[in-house]
Parts: structure tokens; C-alpha cells; sequence
């Protein structure tokens, strides 16, 4: 009776581990894509703590707007370095309440018409705009997230253009870190 009972444990144990070897790699891209919005919340904090408004708000209203892959951590932000508090809330990039309520637009996937009439919008408004599906980065956002699926890191672009345009200062070292970062693998 005993040796029936071995082969049964040994099928379970096998399906088990099978189980788990299908569940491992899921578990460890989630945990990759968790690291990644981690990595974004830490980069826009620091690209927040180096750029001034005309007017500096009390409060820094960060306003995310379509569709995100790694906006989630950016709602856990309340304070920035400084002690500023920072109201993260979320909008439809359609919705006219953008251009008086967001000091800062964090911005996702967006059809290119969606994308002109919003920043139409914005002109006339200092708003640091941070887009995170602009690979060239030739419009509208000033900072353009750089991922990969392979590495947790987060680079990013400038726009310098649309620096030029948006009412902020930011400070050069940044744009320089930008620059420098772009050789960079």
C-alpha cells in the first residue's frame, strides 16, 4: 500500500513544481514592472526638486492624464524633499480642468490629435509636462520617459522646445544628465 501511495506524491510534487515554474515568471515581471514605476516615481520627484514655477505652488499639483504603465507609484507621493505637498490626481486628457488645476501633467498613451489640442490648451500655462510614450521626443511633452522592458533603469529625454514653451525653468544640470545619459546603454 505504501509504494502505491509513492508514485501519487511524486505526480503531486511534479505538478507542484510545475505550477510554480509557471507562476515564477510572472511573479518576477511583476515584480520588474513594480521596480520600474518605483524608478519613475524616484525619477520624477528629482526632475520635480530641480524645477522652478514663475509662481511657486504651496501645493504641487501633478495631474496623470490616459492611459499609464507606471503612474501607479506616483499616487503614493505626498511630499516632495522639500516638504511640499504634492496632490496627485488623475484626468482625462480631454478634460478642459487640466489646463487650470495641474502644475504638473504626467501624460500616457494619447492619439497625436488628443495630444496637439491638450498642449494647445496648456500654452500660456507653466506646466511641467512628463510623457511616458514619447520614444524621439521631438513634441509636446518636455520630458520623455525611457524604458525597457529588459532593464528597470529609467532614462529620459528633453525637449527642449517644449522647455521653451512651458512657462518652467529646470536646471541646466539636469539637461545635461539627459544629454549625457543618451550614449549610455
Amino acid at each position: 500500500m505504501r509504494l502505491l501511495s509513492f508514485p501519487r506524491t511524486i505526480i503531486r510534487m511534479a505538478l507542484l513544481l510545475v505550477a510554480l515554474g509557471l507562476l515564477l515568471p510572472r511573479a518576477v515581471a511583476e515584480t520588474a514592472a513594480e521596480s520600474r514605476a518605483m524608478a519613475v516615481r524616484e525619477l520624477v520627484l528629482d526632475i520635480l526638486s530641480y524645477t522652478r514655477w514663475p509662481t511657486e505652488p504651496a501645493v504641487l499639483r501633478m495631474c496623470v492624464a490616459a492611459p499609464t504603465e507606471y503612474a501607479g507609484a506616483l499616487f503614493t507621493i505626498k511630499r516632495q524633499a522639500n516638504g511640499r505637498t504634492v496632490q496627485v490626481n488623475r484626468y482625462e486628457a480631454s478634460d478642459p480642468a487640466i489646463r487650470d488645476n495641474c502644475d504638473v501633467l504626467y501624460l500616457g498613451v494619447v492619439s497625436e490629435q488628443t495630444r496637439l489640442a491638450l498642449f494647445t490648451r496648456l500654452q500660456g500655462h507653466p506646466v511641467l509636462s512628463i510623457s511616458e510614450y514619447s520614444q524621439e521626443c521631438s513634441t509636446s511633452a518636455v520630458f520623455c520617459l525611457q524604458t525597457s522592458p529588459d532593464n528597470v533603469r529609467v532614462r529620459f529625454k528633453v525637449n527642449l522646445d517644449a522647455l521653451a514653451l512651458s512657462g518652467v525653468r529646470v536646471h541646466p544640470a539636469v539637461l545635461k544628465l539627459a544629454h549625457a545619459d543618451q550614449g549610455v546603454p
